[in-house]
């Protein structure tokens, strides 16, 4: 009987270990995934597995940008309200963008920072939000109402804003170039903002 609850241990501890492992592999590859991306070799799509990334940058300027109302599905099916906010180019100092991930082990947060000395350069960019924020914002040839290519919403020629913040659910990016590329995984919560 002794020995039944010895091996029980031991198959405990043995799935324990694997399952961390796991955990440990997936974070890793996520991270060499980012850096990847970072260095322009993949192009971008990132999604918070049913739920919210945080992204900030100290200053954001964009050309072409676009905002309209949308939907996202969350985990459970039911649909989530976003502003989808799109630019043709921009460009962005202090970057930081963090994923929080839960595991049997407790939660992580992938956090990638970049852009502190020059900014990212993005085309194509896309971003589901549902929370974009700003301390200082200037619009250049701002329009608002019916958009040329259909729907209603805004568009802005140029803008720039200060340190600003999204909650966003879905992130996509034609290329996406950065330099002072930080990557790390930290137990617990250390998003963005």
């Amino acid at each position: 009987m002794e020995d039944a609850r010895s091996a029980g241990r031991t198959d405990h501890r043995l799935d324990r270990r694997r399952l961390a492992a796991a955990s440990v592999i997936a974070l890793a590859a996520a991270g060499g995934l980012l850096l990847c991306v970072a260095h322009g070799v993949l192009a971008v799509s990132v999604a918070g597995s049913g739920g919210a990334f945080k992204v900030s940058g100290e200053q954001l300027a964009g050309d072409g940008v676009t905002e309209v109302t949308d939907s996202v599905p969350e985990q459970d099916g039911t649909r989530h309200p976003v502003a989808v906010v799109s630019a043709e180019r921009a460009s962005v100092r202090g970057l930081c963008a963090s994923l929080l991930v839960p595991t049997p082990l407790g939660s992580f947060t992938l956090r990638g920072a970049a852009g502190r000395t020059t900014p990212a350069q993005v085309t194509g960019l896309m971003v589901d939000s549902d929370r974009v924020s700003g301390t200082d914002a200037t619009f250049t040839g701002l329009r608002v109402g019916p958009l040329p290519k259909g729907g209603i919403g805004v568009r802005a020629g140029h803008t720039a804003v200060s340190r600003t913040r999204f909650t966003s659910w879905l992130a996509t990016a034609g290329s996406f170039r950065v330099h002072d590329v930080d990557v790390t995984v930290r137990p617990g919560r250390a998003e963005c903002y």
